[in-house]
């Protein structure tokens, strides 16, 4: 007979063994349901999209806006280059000789004016050349002298017994004058010499400079075409400057310059320390063929008097860096739009009638700052696309973004009227992009 209360154990035994699944299926099913509502209810209240039109209206935009005016604008062009002395040349001796002096401004750095004696050399056996030189013009102006007393006599007694014109000339002593006048000018070229390589144990400056380098030293003996110094000039500096081929159609040639025309103006700027300089100068002509490596044609600029500072500007340094921006034509009748206010596929935008409306245009000239659009229909280029008027309003606020039609009106005018700082701010806004196209 089965006992009632060892089935009832073994009943108990097998739930518990069922009831951790019983209660993580309950878990699971509990934890849907919850999930479920949860997405149904934002379902349920997710926003409807709102549509404009009827009598709702699309948002205005507020936009940073300038007045489009017609004027003329002077191309600069930027360049860089380095500058070198219009004269650099190698002091050599004429003669040899021991160097017995030199001056201390010879020295790498030093300066001077022409004439300017820089070394002498040992000259005591030029001197003794030019004693004996001395000599031999003494010696040669005696028998010049007597050749002529004794020619003298001979036309005395000539006149006194004629004979034929060969024997005249014999008897005149013509021969004879001639020879010792020309023994005489030899011997006084010959004292020239002498005396000229004296003089040229002097070495003095052929004009006025500074010294790159040193060659010779006190004590040395030099031998003729010998560098004694590596010199420059000081009166000016020139500077080559690369122009890209794209450039020189805004740029004034020497081919296509009025006979009577200035050269272009050049401003050349460098670095010393943490500020900036400028000296001023002009194109003086350009080279007569393009570089083969970099396909650019060099012109060549002139600053004059550069090593001397003044209260704006320290002197200039040969080997010193510079950039530079070299005068170009002057583009009339365009309009000058900042860089900002223009995209990447050449595109403006303006304000019309309220509207935004976005219109292409063809750029004549571009640097950093501005695009140069040309305003008269006469000077555009061939199928431009420039649709400005002068009465537009262009927008300087980024429109990348903001569809064609979209309703604007500016920034300015959006400001509350106690907001007098801002709009004052707004105004210097447009000012600088104004002032940024005579820069």
């Amino acid at each position: 007979m089965v006992n009632p209360d060892n089935n009832y154990n073994n009943e108990q035994k097998i739930f518990n063994k069922k009831a951790p699944w019983i209660i993580h299926a309950g878990v699971s099913i509990v934890i849907l349901i919850i999930a479920a509502l949860v997405v149904k209810a934002m379902f349920a209240s997710k926003p409807e999209a709102r549509k404009w039109g009827g009598s709702q209206s699309a948002p205005t935009v507020a936009v940073d806006v300038m007045d489009l005016t017609v004027e003329d604008y002077e191309v600069w062009i930027e360049s860089y280059g380095t500058a070198q002395p219009l004269t650099q040349t190698e002091l050599v001796a004429d003669v040899s000789g021991r160097v017995v002096s030199v001056a201390p401004n010879i020295r790498a750095g030093g300066s001077f004016k022409k004439g300017d004696v820089l070394v002498r050399l040992e000259d005591r056996d030029f001197q003794i050349e030019v004693d004996i030189a001395k000599s031999a013009v003494a010696d040669a102006n005696v028998v010049y002298l007597q050749e002529l007393a004794e020619a003298d006599f001979s036309a005395q007694q000539w006149n006194k017994q004629p004979s034929g014109e060969a024997a005249k000339l014999l008897a005149l002593r013509k021969p004879q004058v001639a020879a010792a006048e020309a023994a005489l000018r030899a011997a006084e070229a010959r004292l020239m010499g002498a005396k000229l390589n004296l003089e040229r144990t002097v070495i003095k400056a052929p004009f006025d400079g500074m010294v790159l380098s040193q060659s010779v030293d006190v004590g040395q003996v030099v031998s003729p075409s010998q560098t004694i110094a590596s010199i420059y000039s000081t009166d000016v500096v020139e500077v080559r400057l690369p122009i890209k081929t794209a450039e020189l159609e805004y740029f004034y040639l020497g081919e296509n310059t009025a006979p009577n025309a200035s050269n272009p103006r050049v401003k050349l700027y460098g670095d010393l320390g943490t500020k900036t300089y400028q000296w001023d100068g002009e194109i003086v002509r350009s080279e007569g063929a393009f570089d083969p490596t970099t396909r650019m044609l060099f012109l060549v600029a002139q600053v004059e008097a550069p090593f001397e500072a003044t209260q704006q500007r320290p002197a200039l340094r040969v080997g010193q860096f510079l950039s530079a921006r070299v005068e170009g034509q002057k583009l009339n009748d365009v309009f000058v739009i900042p860089r900002q206010a223009v995209s990447q596929s050449n595109m403006v935008s303006v304000v019309d009638d309220g509207t935004l409306r976005k219109r292409p245009v063809t750029p004549l000239w571009t640097d950093d700052k501005n695009v140069i659009v040309s305003a008269s229909p006469q000077q555009m280029p061939n199928n431009s696309a420039n649709v400005l008027t002068p009465s537009d309003k262009l927008i300087l606020t980024p429109t990348a973004n903001i569809p064609d039609g979209t309703k604007v009106k500016s920034l300015a005018d959006s400001l509350p009227e106690s907001s007098a700082a801002q709009k004052s701010l707004q105004a210097n806004n447009a000012e600088n992009a104004k002032n940024s196209k005579a820069q």
